[in-house]
């Protein structure tokens, strides 16, 4: 997975306003929404880690954001289309990926070549069109030797990697990842680290695996509660120690004082 082959499925982000821009959201399934009054913008290419205890909301605000769940009040834009509409959560498949905790929730087909398939055949590409990404997206993510496996089969972080291909194969601009390296041993999570540093989408990555965010995130946000309280540069945020622990969360090792 050499950082060359990456560029296979590199995506622009030429765009004249944020990836994400939220003001004053407020989202959820119960009767009361759960994210509560968010403010919240994300730049084309930046790589976010978005971090907070379980049950902060993040995979609330990841299906709002996928236009699973629509808004209840506020301001919400994912690539330019409006959330609170129909028509604009419509749009949101062909500009946003998301990559499931359990890839098990979004291996669907019989074959890993056709279950990366899926999405382009989808969008209504061309036989040939959809050969090219999926081949692509076998090359990038290292699953070439596997293209013929049953996806349910494989192990964890070889599903983590298919699911990440079946994203990929859409060319989204916008990627959303939950938990991507739970599960995964070392060398899994080290590949799929070296993957994501050099993907060229705009990523936003939940996940309670603060190292990784320090290592490829430039920017960090908190979510507790239901609120975002906090974000900035994931070195200054979280060497928080009052921060970290308010919420949840332990300073990595790599900043605390020694």
């Amino acid at each position: 997975m050499e950082k060359g082959r990456l560029g296979l499925l590199a995506v622009s982000n030429s765009h004249p306003h944020p990836a994400i821009f939220l003001r004053g959201l407020c989202s959820g399934h119960s009767s009361q929404a759960y994210l509560r009054g968010i403010d919240w913008h994300v730049q084309p290419g930046q790589r976010v880690g978005l971090v907070g205890p379980n049950g902060a909301g993040k995979t609330t605000l990841f299906l709002t954001l996928a236009g699973v769940i629509p808004p209840r009040a506020g301001e919400a834009l994912v690539g330019g289309q409006d959330l609170s509409s129909q028509q604009g959560r419509r749009k949101v498949p062909g500009i946003l990926g998301l990559v499931m905790q359990d890839p098990d929730d979004q291996l669907l087909e019989p074959s890993v070549w056709e279950d990366i398939a899926l999405g382009p055949t989808c969008q209504g590409l061309s036989p040939e069109e959809v050969k090219s990404r999926v081949e692509s997206a076998l090359s990038v993510t290292g699953l070439e030797s596997l293209a013929d496996r049953v996806p349910q089969k494989l192990s964890v972080g070889e599903k983590k990697r298919v699911a990440l291909a079946g994203v990929l194969a859409r060319r989204p601009g916008i990627i959303l990842l939950d938990e991507p390296t739970a599960g995964l041993d070392p060398r899994g999570r080290r590949e799929l680290i070296r993957l994501l540093k050099n993907l060229d989408a705009t990523l936003v990555i939940a996940t309670h695996d603060l190292e990784m965010v320090l290592e490829i995130c430039q920017e960090t946000a908190v979510l507790d509660t239901g609120r975002l309280v906090a974000s900035g540069p994931p070195g200054k945020l979280l060497a928080d120690p009052v921060l970290m622990e308010t919420h949840g969360l332990e300073v990595p090792w790599p900043l605390r004082a020694r």
